[in-house]
């Protein structure tokens, strides 16, 4: 289970106060980190850390102690990874609340197995959003077992075009 998680942001303070809108909870500083704020889902379990995005958190040598943050210079760029979250609140608000701080949204499909508003915080960190209806197709149709049947009827090629192997031997997971 995840706790919590770090997310970069050139304005810190706006995107914990448009992402907390989302899961229908607030935002609130984050005083551990310099510019930091933290946005809470409304049951108050889900916690997303909102840090500058020119910032950076490095090992700390002595063992035991916090990592501590140091300053990159780097503006935000498109990364790797990303977050998928659920939310009380209906698709068209999310993709409203998005748009409205600025930032791309949209309602996707996933292959034909579930669907999900991508949300874009500053046009760079992928947030994938379930609404209730988006996250009881999610559940239905995508966990560790449905995955281990499905990785157990595709050869894995590593070159990519999975998706379309799924549909042919499943029609869905």
């Amino acid at each position: 289970m995840i706790h919590h998680v770090s997310l970069p942001a050139r304005n810190p303070r706006l995107a914990a106060e448009v992402l907390a809108r989302m899961l229908g909870g607030e935002a609130m500083p984050f005083p551990v980190i310099a510019g930091a704020w933290v946005a809470w889902s409304g049951d108050g379990v889900t916690e997303l850390e909102i840090i500058p995005h020119d910032q950076a958190y490095t090992r700390n040598a002595d063992v035991g102690k916090e990592p501590t943050m140091v300053a990159t210079g780097n503006a935000s760029a498109p990364c790797g990874w990303h977050l998928a979250i659920s939310t009380e609140i209906r698709a068209s608000e999310v993709v409203r609340i998005a748009r409205e701080a600025g930032w791309p949204a949209d309602i996707c499909d996933r292959a034909g197995f579930f669907s999900l508003i991508e949300v874009w915080l500053d046009g760079t960190t992928l947030i994938e959003v379930l609404d209730p209806e988006m996250l009881a197709q999610y559940r239905s149709t995508f966990d560790a077992q449905k995955w281990r049947a499905m990785l157990r009827s595709i050869p894995l090629t590593g070159s990519g075009g999975a998706i379309e192997q799924i549909r042919a031997a499943h029609g869905s997971f």
